[in-house]
């Protein structure tokens, strides 16, 4: 008898363990499209990275594997516009997936989902009224309507404000899920290095192994790097004619490092403000180096002629993972760093008046 209750304790316990708590088991259905092949697939360093695929069959598709920490991945379709996100856990989850309305989509069985889906729902009425600003600014900016764009203008940063706020809020009242480091990284362009430290430092120890609290962590150190104060980290990379330049090589000018893009709209509409800075302060010892995170190199060449961009100016052409931008956490452009004479960063990201300005500051009035 004692061996019989013996086996019977050791089934059960092997039933127990037995199960999707060390995986996870995802069932899907996409409602408009009966065949296919389905991914699940990443963005990593500014890629699609596959983590498998399947075919669809009679519009259902099943994924199963193991994570170690919940990571926002995504359900697509070859050759068709189907993106749907969902953070993947080691659960069983259903998505089920409107081909045609992607936004009537469903996702249960993931509680880290949950989280997020409770961020977007706060999101949604900021984001709404973002877009209706927009909406007015574009409309008084074919009117030529100047003073509804200043306004237009002026709701906008104040509801981006609204934006900022709450993402940080957030993130603080839910330290113990990986969706608030997730949000404070993706949204990282838009913050001081203060508002970085202070979040991370509000972040459950729990995080720690996460990919997203070692990226926001990794984000802070590079920014530390680069503050007011500190030495310019040295890069270099080809120019315009394929050879190699060298930062430090520009030193002895005080040196306006622009990471820009032919693509970037902002950048271009910068750029004459860029153009009238070396105008007038060249001579006085004024030096620009241009830093294209462009992928065609004629596209970049074509900006820079247009442009009448004639500093020098480099580029890997490696898009968001330019090897320089990223030494600088990059995270939106237009963006720049103003070195001294000796290679010190004095400011950061200083655009149309404001770079006049600080010139004038350091190398006295225009010629």
């Amino acid at each position: 008898m004692r061996n019989l209750l013996i086996i019977i304790t050791l089934v059960v316990a092997g039933l127990t363990s037995c199960g999707p708590k060390n995986q996870f088991k995802i069932s899907g259905t996409i409602t408009g499209i009966d065949s296919g092949l389905v991914y699940l697939q990443k963005r990593e360093a500014g890629e699609w990275k596959i983590i498998d695929s399947t075919m669809l069959a009679s519009g259902k598709f099943n994924f199963k594997g193991t994570i170690d920490s919940p990571e926002l991945w995504y359900v697509s379709v070859k050759d068709a516009k189907v993106y749907v996100p969902l953070f993947v856990e080691n659960s069983a989850i259903t998505v089920d997936i409107l081909a045609d309305s992607i936004d009537g989509s469903t996702i249960k069985g993931s509680l880290t989902q949950d989280v997020y889906q409770n961020y977007l729902n706060q999101m949604e009425p900021i984001n709404d009224e973002m877009n209706a600003i927009y909406q007015d600014y574009k409309n008084a900016r074919e009117a030529e309507d100047e003073t509804a764009m200043a306004k237009a203008d002026s709701m906008y940063n104040l509801a981006e404000a609204k934006q900022k706020d709450l993402v940080l809020a957030f993130a603080k009242e839910n330290n113990k899920s990986v969706v608030a480091p997730y949000l404070v990284f993706r949204n990282a362009y838009m913050y001081d290095l203060s508002d970085l430290e202070e979040s991370a430092q509000a972040m459950d120890t729990s995080l720690n192994s996460s990919t997203y609290m070692q990226e926001l962590n990794k984000m802070i150190g590079i920014l530390q790097a680069v503050q007011i104060g500190q030495p310019a980290p040295d890069f270099t990379q080809a120019d315009t004619a394929g050879n190699p330049l060298t930062l430090s090589s520009l030193r002895g000018n005080v040196l306006l490092v622009d990471f820009w893009a032919s693509w970037c709209g902002p950048c271009r509409a910068e750029n004459p403000n860029v153009v009238e800075a070396w105008r007038k302060y060249h001579e006085k010892g004024f030096d620009i180096l241009g830093v294209s995170l462009d992928k065609s190199r004629d596209k970049w060449i074509e900006a820079i002629q247009a442009d009448s961009l004639t500093w020098s100016h480099v580029s890997d052409l490696q898009y968001w993972n330019n090897e320089a931008s990223n030494l600088y956490g990059v995270r939106s452009i237009p963006a720049n760093v103003l070195l001294d004479q000796n290679g010190i960063i004095i400011a950061r990201n200083l655009r149309g008046e404001d770079l006049l300005n600080k010139l004038e500051e350091l190398l006295g009035p225009a010629k």
